[in-house]
């Protein structure tokens, strides 16, 4: 009988798909491994290639209940989570079941009693976790699909000629529009090409397409292999989430925008690592600063070169890997 392996998130418009991306990552993994992954999901229309039972939007003790029935039934030997709905209650509720017990942790909100706690960024190493748990932490373990693992070393074209501008699937804070038009401004605007990526779930296209009408260089990209889009080019603007590690595995300089509360510590760490530029709050940025942010990436090569290498020695997108051969490895020992 296959191993049975059930994995909780979501993902959608509103909150984002960063959690939905890297436990696809994790599954494809687990399931390369041996096991059968089934996801417990509210929004089962973003999850392909995979067995999906649907979570209607309940209490979380409600839907405790019902996914401990789900558990119990489908005879599942682990429970991954990636949520941050999830209290230190439900947890440690979660840690009581008799099988194998995941939290992929962001934020490090209380102390975990689960198996296991994942959690990949940067500066995950730094924070004072405590409880029961064993702690996989740091970018050796941070979950990217596997197109991103093992990326060849990638130094940088003398010149830039193409700049990536994303953020995120959804760009729910709306901040693309704002920014082709303080782009519009700079002096070497003309002088480049800029590719946005427009998400699946975009809701500011009329406005994008209206600078793309009067701008030729300005280049959409509606859902692109964002791998690709990396890979052609030479430096990028970038929301500070997941896309981030995507860019230092491909060896792209980045400059990060926060656009969330959960964003702020990876652009600082970012900065810090020597990876990307750490532009701040989308909200709060000035036209002078990114301007000068580019000036200083566009003028010097040298310094493209130091963050390219700098990323991808720092990532090397095996996380998903590493972790999939420890969870699986646990869950038969405790067969």
């Amino acid at each position: 009988m296959d191993e049975i392996i059930t994995i909780r998130v979501d993902g959608n418009s509103e909150i984002g798909f960063g959690h939905l991306m890297r436990m696809k990552a994790l599954a494809r993994e687990l399931g390369k491994l041996g096991a059968e992954v089934i996801f417990l999901s509210r929004n089962p229309e973003n999850i392909e290639g995979y067995r999906v039972m649907q979570l209607k939007r309940r209490t979380g003790a409600e839907e405790d209940l019902r996914v401990e029935e789900m558990l119990m039934d489908l005879q599942a030997g682990m429970f991954i989570i990636d949520s941050y709905e999830y209290t230190r209650k439900r947890l440690d509720r979660l840690g009581q079941l008799p099988l194998l017990s995941v939290y992929v942790d962001d934020l490090n909100r209380h102390p975990f009693n689960t198996d296991f706690v994942i959690n990949g960024n940067l500066y995950a190493q730094g924070l004072p976790y405590r409880g029961r748990a064993r702690f996989l932490l740091g970018s050796k373990y941070l979950l990217m699909r596997e197109e991103f693992a093992r990326v060849p070393l990638r130094l940088p074209n003398p010149g830039v000629e193409h700049v990536l501008i994303t953020f995120g699937a959804a760009d729910m804070e709306n901040i693309t529009p704002g920014f082709l038009h303080i782009l519009r401004s700079y002096e070497h605007f003309e002088d480049l090409y800029w590719h946005v990526v427009i998400g699946p779930v975009f809701c500011n296209l009329a406005e994008i397409e209206a600078v793309a009408r009067v701008c030729p260089n300005v280049v959409l990209h509606y859902n692109p292999a964002i791998k690709n889009l990396m890979d052609f080019c030479d430096m990028s603007i970038s929301a500070a989430g997941s896309t981030t590690y995507e860019l230092a595995a491909c060896g792209v300089p980045a400059m990060l925008v926060v656009a969330a509360d959960n964003q702020l510590r990876l652009a600082r760490e970012a900065e810090q690592q020597g990876i990307a530029f750490n532009l701040g709050w989308h909200h709060e940025l000035e036209a002078a600063r990114l301007y000068s942010a580019l000036d200083s990436l566009i003028n010097n090569q040298m310094l493209r070169e130091k963050m390219a290498v700098c990323g991808q020695e720092l990532i090397d997108g095996r996380g998903a890997q590493r972790v999939a051969a420890i969870l699986m490895d646990e869950m038969r020992k405790n067969r």
